[in-house]
Formats: structure tokens, C-alpha cells, sequence
């Protein structure tokens, strides 16, 4: 590896909770895919957009793609924050809003409109039947499109469990979505950018594409104890870093997560 790679591969990018850094060794490492597990309601969405909201802060173009809920109600979730997401450029793609299937000619990029703000998303408050359908492979090709126009920092996918899912049920061919979010997933490693992908855990025995093409995996647990919510985090990997492989509690306060 050259001098130049080497520099690169040590340049690291503050998640926005400074304890996961310190579990990190400083941060992700720039230009890399990681995978971020959690059952509903760890907290896996909030640190996906603790990540982007750390980027604004910088300066820096991010991207979401929404397929878990839509816009208007990330909005809304984070309200008690505080937090102004409303730089955040959003391919949406939740099915609330958006019948995802299989389309024969995925060359038409027009089945899906160009990526906006989620300001402008939130205020548009579209409907299913006012929208054309997508398919896993209009988002590849829309984020090829917007990608070479814009220079993304971050992108976050919110979530590949939901992407496959729906996209499962619209071509009944599971084999052929695997293979189409594998070519999704290396897409978005090959791009030189830093992302978040999230997912729930899934049957151990089945390795998944997002858990092959990321280059590691932040594990969110949440369990009751009594009547106490217990959240912890675990760096369940993390290739070309030494990281911190201790499970550390964590909670969600008005400034949002902190361990």
C-alpha cells in the first residue's frame, strides 16, 4: 500500500457520540460501509442520524435513504431533540409512500423522483397512488445518478432488512433480490464514501450481503429490567482497526445517545 492509501485508510470520521468514538479507536474509517444491528427500538435509527446530523455540523453533503418510515415522521421523531434535519437529502423510499417492486426496465431512472431535502419530502406529503414504483435497482441507479453530481460525505440506509423484505414480496425471488443488494451494498463500497447500513438481526446460521460488504458492525441491544429499559452497544467487528470490544451501556437523553 502506498504512503498516500495509508494516509487515507487512517482518516477517521466522528460518528457524533463522542463514547462510540472512543470505542472506535476515533471514529469509522473514511470511505468505508459499516453495519449497524439492532432489534426495534435500540436505537439503531437515532444513531443513523446522529452520524448524518454530525456531518451538517461539519459542512459536509449527506444522504439518506428512507425506507423505514418516511420523512416527515423522522422529522418528527427527533423533534424532542431538537436536531434540524432538514439539510438532509433523502432518496425516500418507504413503502408507506412507495410501492417498492421489481421493475423490467430499471434503466428508467424516472420512476423515481430526484433526491430532495427532507424538508421539501415532509411538506409534499404524497401519497402511494400519486407515485410511480421503484425497485432495489432504480435505487442503485438513482444514487449512481445523484452521486456523480454531488459529493456525499455520509450516506445512511435505513434499513436493508425493510429493503429486502418488501423487494422479496414484489419478485418472489429471493435469490435475485440477494444478488441485487449484494450489487447495492459494493456500490456504496466502491464509492468512496462513509455509510451506515441498518438492519435487524437476523438467524445467525444465514450470513446476510450487508454483513459480507461492510467492514464492520456496531451491535444495539435493548432489554428490560424490571421496569428499566437497559441499552447496550458492542463493536461486534471492525477490519483495519483496533476497537473496543467490551459491551458499554448506553442511554438516550434530550441530547440523544450517550455511553
Amino acid at each position: 500500500m502506498s504512503a498516500a492509501a495509508e494516509g487515507l485508510a487512517e482518516r477517521r470520521v466522528p460518528t457524533g457520540v463522542p463514547g462510540l468514538d472512543r470505542m472506535l479507536g476515533g471514529g469509522l474509517i473514511e470511505g468505508r460501509p459499516y453495519l449497524v444491528t439492532g432489534g426495534t427500538g435500540s436505537g439503531k435509527s437515532l444513531l443513523a442520524l446522529t452520524f448524518l446530523l454530525e456531518g451538517l455540523r461539519r459542512g459536509e453533503e449527506v444522504l439518506l435513504v428512507a425506507v423505514d418510515e418516511p420523512p416527515s415522521e423522522i422529522m418528527e421523531n427527533v423533534r424532542s431533540f431538537g436536531w434540524d434535519l432538514s439539510a438532509v437529502k433523502t432518496l425516500d423510499a418507504n413503502p408507506g409512500t412507495r410501492a417498492i417492486k421489481r421493475s423490467a426496465a430499471v434503466q428508467e431512472i424516472r420512476t423515481m423522483t430526484d433526491l430532495k431535502s427532507m424538508r421539501d419530502l415532509s411538506q409534499e406529503q404524497k401519497r402511494a397512488s400519486d407515485l410511480e414504483d421503484i425497485s432495489i435497482q432504480s435505487i442503485q441507479l438513482k444514487l449512481r445518478q445523484q452521486m456523480s453530481g454531488l459529493p456525499f460525505r455520509r450516506v445512511v440506509v435505513d434499513s436493508v432488512t425493510s429493503i429486502r423484505r418488501f423487494a422479496v414480496k414484489a419478485s418472489q425471488d429471493p435469490q435475485a433480490e440477494r444478488t441485487e443488494i449484494q450489487s447495492l451494498l459494493r456500490f456504496l463500497s466502491e464509492s468512496n464514501v462513509t455509510s451506515l447500513i441498518t438492519a435487524t438481526p437476523g438467524n445467525p446460521a444465514d450470513l446476510t450481503p450487508e454483513e459480507i460488504l461492510t467492514r464492520g458492525e456496531i451491535l444495539l441491544t435493548r432489554k428490560w429490567v424490571g421496569d428499566r429499559s437497559v441499552r447496550q452497544m458492542k463493536i461486534v467487528r471492525m477490519r483495519g482497526s483496533s476497537h473496543d470490544p467490551e459491551r458499554r451501556p448506553f442511554v438516550i437523553t434530550e441530547q440523544g445517545i450517550v455511553i
